[in-house]
């Protein structure tokens, strides 16, 4: 019964996030009326479902979804999704959903083409404390995206104001210092959830993990992605270097952790080279 249900939330949630992603994106670029009056409400579903889909794939299979880094894409979605609705109940602004949630949709896609499952789970990744490093990982990543999504649209606007090209972005968007703020403080946000992950690899990781390597490249690109924000951080707050350089650094910086997510992953068919 419990594969059958997880079986059709694992259908539907691609749909359920194309559908609120939708939504939010009619709404912003047509001020669409009816998209407007129905986007929240497809959020919550959309959360709730993913919520749900959580737990039934952790009682089928008997343990987190961390096995896989396709399995962690889900969580991230999981974690932008609901940091954004946070937001958004807490703010009343509905602006920047089609960007968070596009964001959210585009991993929850990969997650659900790409998911493989192992005929043995790893019982590695049964321990505690590995549950707290891929746990506070997956907040800080999720928070960097968050992060990322507000740079890259300061650019846009940006880039617009100084052409003056007043278009959508212009009209529906908060202000440059707004979209400067909301990036550095999901910035901060995400590099203090890194360095709890950072402080427990390093620390006890290596007790828990006999074959553990200081030298896993998961571990060497993490560290440089913590350097990039801890940059973009000591720049707005210490230096004030100008804004759009710190925006670059927080995208160049998500992207950096992307492509430990991806691409590195290639070469390994486990979320570490040691797990």
């Amino acid at each position: 019964m419990i594969s059958i249900i997880n079986n059709f939330l694992e259908t539907i949630l691609p749909i359920a996030y194309a559908l609120v992603t939708l939504a939010y994106g009619l709404a912003f670029v047509r001020d669409d009326a009816y998209a407007a009056g129905w986007r929240t409400r497809l959020l919550i579903f959309t959360l709730v479902t993913h919520f749900f889909y959580i737990g039934t794939h952790t009682a089928e299979y008997a343990r987190c979804m961390v096995t896989t880094p396709f399995e962690i894409m889900s969580l991230i979605a999981f974690t932008i999704t609901a940091t954004y609705a946070y937001i958004e109940h807490r703010t009343k602004s509905r602006e920047t959903g089609f960007f968070m949630l596009f964001v959210a949709f585009m991993f929850v896609v990969v997650s659900s083409v790409m998911t493989r499952m192992p005929s043995v789970p790893n019982p590695v990744l049964e321990d505690n404390t590995v549950g707290i490093h891929v746990s506070t990982a997956i907040f800080g990543y999720g928070a960097l995206a968050i992060s990322a999504v507000y740079s890259f649209l300061f650019l846009i606007l940006y880039r617009n104001i100084r052409r003056n090209t007043f278009g959508p972005f212009f009209k529906h968007l908060p202000s440059l210092e707004s979209l400067e703020k909301l990036s550095v403080v999901a910035a901060a946000i995400g590099l203090t959830f890194l360095t709890v992950a950072m402080l427990v690899a390093l620390i006890w990781l290596p007790d828990a993990i006999p074959n553990f390597s200081y030298a896993d490249p998961k571990l060497v690109i993490t560290a440089l992605v913590w350097l990039l924000y801890a940059a973009v951080l000591l720049f707005y707050y210490v230096f004030k270097i100008d804004s759009r350089r710190i925006m670059q650094l927080s995208v160049s910086g998500f992207l950096l952790a992307l492509f430990s997510m991806t691409v590195i992953n290639l070469f390994f068919s486990t979320f570490h080279r040691f797990i």
